[in-house]
């Protein structure tokens, strides 16, 4: 059985609370920037109590934080479609371009800007950059079978080529942030990291002798 049969009435009407508290949240940052919506805003929205806020969240910072958690539970379960992949080359491009689809898709324009905001623009916790993450991990496991497979270079560490994807992936995002959304992620995505990739890939002996 699954643990959610065995919650209580009342664990269940507080599940619902802070689902209905991280809801309301992300829609004012979206509706008013970050910044500028207050605890007082989002308790009025979401039709609750301060102390229930703070019941679920420390501050603001903690609902973007709630956020990457629950990509990085999609993140996980990414994994389980790149066994069918034949190459590391094809599952850094699966997972790539994965995560790139579910960031448009589920998280959207609008809540990718609050989250970069917030990540600028505040001294809270630095989430998006936190290398103890699933898609820092996830990554840096392909990266290493790449290099044990010979596939990709072994003259730059797997940890450094890693945080060059991760890098080149936030960099596609804040992009099209600021382009608005004005064209596809998906397939710029596929151009984009083609070659990035490609640069991950062994060099060629001959064209070092040349």
């Amino acid at each position: 059985m699954k643990m959610e049969e065995h919650l209580t009435s009342r664990q269940v009407k507080a599940q619902q609370t802070k689902q209905n508290l991280f809801k309301s949240a992300l829609a004012l940052f979206a509706e008013k920037d970050y910044n500028h919506v207050s605890v007082d805003e989002i308790v009025a929205k979401a039709g609750t109590s301060k102390g229930a806020f703070y019941t679920h969240f420390r501050s603001k910072d903690q609902v973007i934080i709630e956020q990457f958690q629950q990509v990085d539970e999609h993140y996980l379960n990414i994994i389980k479609k790149l066994k069918e992949c034949n190459s590391a080359r094809e599952k850094l491009s699966a997972f790539v371009l994965e995560h790139q689809a579910f960031t448009k898709n589920e998280l959207g324009l609008d809540i990718l800007k609050v989250v970069y905001n917030s990540q600028l623009n505040h001294a809270g916790d630095k989430i998006i950059n936190d290398e103890r993450r699933p898609l820092y991990t996830i990554i840096q496991e392909i990266i290493q079978e790449g290099q044990n497979s010979g596939e990709f270079r072994s003259d730059i560490s797997a940890m450094e080529l890693t945080r060059f994807i991760v890098r080149c992936m936030r960099g596609a995002f804040f992009d099209w942030c600021l382009a608005d959304g004005s064209y596809s992620l998906e397939e710029d995505g596929q151009k984009f990291f083609s070659l990035v990739i490609s640069g991950l890939q062994k060099p060629d002996v001959t064209c070092k002798n040349l």
